[in-house]
């Protein structure tokens, strides 16, 4: 089994774990331990016993953690709740709790109860699950009601919205903009060096909560005289938070929306006790169904339409064939001389409603799509090859055709090639002839194809040479407001396959195709490599991948930003802002 480095995710306030490849996500043997071939990742057992609550010591013995959040994709989510009513996911919490009991009972903290809750994940892709646990993950009782909520607006504004609740035994809550690292994630988080908030419930003569940066010294927090406090970094960024009483309709909202909280089974002495009281209250339903509506790649919704059919009416063609005969208004007129021949087509008849005002319109009941913006493949990214020396690659080449655009897969529709060896020298080739390029500069091959290279601004020269821009983009349709991630092959929703032509690496010994499949789409490009939003006012660009870095240009080519590995993940970009992954060069589209 493989075990990538993003599966396991560690910090002193949650642990999450990730399970990819996996059948059947209702299918607790395929989640609970290594039993079975094929999954990747991290199993829940082997998580809870690799980071305990408390490690054995002198004095205490080894206790592990019993609140356990489990996040299913959406889509099998939604599945479970239309066709099955929920009933796959019930019986995932039941096993999940008794085996956590069974096998980790020894190891439960006294008074401890083992709770699990499942979340629909939107992002998640299919055959993946993510466990999460920690010191700042609560999953509440059935009794239990919140203390407080937590509210957030940024600075200057008054529209707060809610981002969760504070129970009594939750005694540490952490925000940050990273969901698998947090209790709360928290939309359009500013800061973005990895920078939390920890929220310390104390208890005591007067229940208070404590708001304190997470690293220490890492932000400063104000109080605002509101009520609140104001959260800035060194740079300036800022958003305001307040923690406010949680209030009897919030308790029971939340009530009525988790359905997925696993409580014991009722005794059979109360089961009697109900039946003797009224027979049919055991019968009725005590929670509300939650409607999930299927929505496509553009957040459209399937439209719940009430609609009263008679289908005797449907049956009888004549009485949708025929039109309606028209209403006659007023006393009946009598015909003066002879009858009137019509020549030529009928006219349309003129319907009279009885109010004597004009038919209304028809409603469509069309989905409504959310506003939608574009990700562009503006160039191609020209890579050093000598970082690939060792792997035996000597060259790769890619093509263009007349218009301009990558002639990728189709070696007889390209006019001419760029060409970088494994020097680090750039050819441009046309049938028959290859002439040096140097960087910056342009490339004319054709009298009607016109090729601008630029230079790679340090440090991103450390990996690039430079890029080439593309007279003919491609535009990649993007949702707002909805996270989408950019990478190569199924894991990501935006994967171009620009550069997966394997003909277009050339190796040592003459072999133009290796055994193992590798083109020039593997090359500094993870299979989820950037996460991008496309918000308000401008874009969110978070890393996802754990080798390569990803770097943030200015439309004329000067760099802006480095986004690495565990340091700096994410940031904020403008439109027309150009991000540099792996071998493609994207340019953000308008937002707003």
């Amino acid at each position: 089994m493989t075990t990538h480095s993003d599966t396991l995710i560690v910090s002193d306030y949650v642990i999450c774990a990730t399970l990819r490849k996996v059948s059947d996500v209702f299918d607790v043997a395929l989640l609970w331990e290594r039993m079975r071939s094929g999954q990747e990742g991290v199993f829940l057992l082997e998580a809870l016993k690799r980071y305990p609550r408390l490690p054995f010591g002198r004095q205490r013995k080894e206790s592990c953690y019993s609140h356990i959040v489990v996040r299913l994709p959406e889509k099998e989510y939604l599945r479970d709740d239309r066709l099955d009513d929920g009933s796959g996911r019930e019986a995932l919490l039941q096993e999940f709790r008794r085996l956590h009991e069974r096998q980790l009972g020894h190891a439960l903290a006294e008074n401890a109860t083992v709770r699990y809750r499942v979340e629909a994940d939107p992002i998640l892709r299919p055959g993946e699950v993510q466990f999460l646990f920690g010191r700042a993950i609560y999953v509440p009782s059935a009794a239990d009601s919140p203390l407080f909520r937590i509210q957030a607006t940024g600075e200057g504004q008054t529209d707060w919205r809610e981002l969760g609740p504070i129970y009594a035994g939750q005694r540490l809550t952490l925000l940050n903009a990273d969901r698998r690292t947090s209790s709360f994630a928290v939309e359009g988080w500013p800061f973005m060096n990895g920078e939390a908030v920890l929220l310390v419930l104390r208890s005591g003569a007067s229940t208070q909560v404590d708001a304190l940066s997470e690293p220490p010294n890492g932000l400063n927090l104000v109080d605002d005289g509101e009520g609140g406090f104001v959260v800035r970094d060194r740079r300036g960024r800022a958003l305001r938070l307040r923690v406010a009483p949680g209030t009897a309709g919030m308790a029971e909202a939340l009530r009525v929306s988790e359905r997925r909280i696993v409580a014991a089974p009722a005794r059979p002495e109360q089961l009697e006790g109900l039946v003797a009281a009224d027979p049919l209250a055991v019968l009725e339903e005590t929670e509300l169904d939650v409607a999930y509506p299927v929505t496509d790649i553009w957040g459209r919704r399937e439209p719940m339409m009430g609609l009263s059919v008679d289908f005797d009416e449907i049956l009888n063609p004549k009485t949708w064939l025929e039109p309606p005969s028209p209403t006659q208004v007023g006393p009946p007129v009598a015909q003066v001389g002879p009858p009137v021949v019509q020549v030529g087509p009928p006219a349309a008849p003129a319907y009279v409603t009885a109010s004597g005002s004009e038919p209304e319109e028809l409603d469509q009941l069309t989905w409504v799509p959310q506003r939608a913006t574009t990700v562009q493949v503006t160039g191609v990214a020209l890579q050093r090859l000598s970082t690939y020396a060792a792997s035996g690659i000597s060259d790769w080449r890619v093509g263009f055709n007349q218009a301009g655009g990558l002639a990728s897969g189709s070696p007889a529709k390209a006019v001419a090639w760029l060409r970088v060896d494994k020097t680090d020298r750039v050819f441009g080739e046309l049938e028959g002839s290859s002439v040096p390029l140097a960087l910056p500069g342009v490339w004319s091959p054709l009298a009607e194809l016109e090729l601008a290279l630029y230079i790679a601004p340090p440090p991103m020269n450390l990996h690039y040479l430079g890029w080439v821009r593309l007279p003919a983009p491609l535009a990649l349709p993007v949702p707002c407001d909805k996270a989408v991630s950019f990478g190569r092959g199924s894991e990501a929703d935006l994967a171009p396959r620009l550069l997966a032509d394997p003909h277009s690496l050339r190796w040592e010994g003459g072999a133009s195709v290796r055994a193992s499949g590798i083109n020039a789409e593997y090359l500094g490009l993870s299979r989820r490599h950037l996460l991008l939003q496309a918000r308000r006012n401008d874009w969110w660009v978070h890393l996802e991948s754990q080798n390569m870095p990803a770097y943030r240009l200015a439309p004329s080519g000067d760099l802006l930003d480095v986004l690495s590995p565990g340091a700096d993940t994410a940031t904020t970009a403008k439109p027309e802002d150009l991000l540099v992954v792996g071998g493609y060069v994207l340019e953000l589209g308008p937002v707003g």
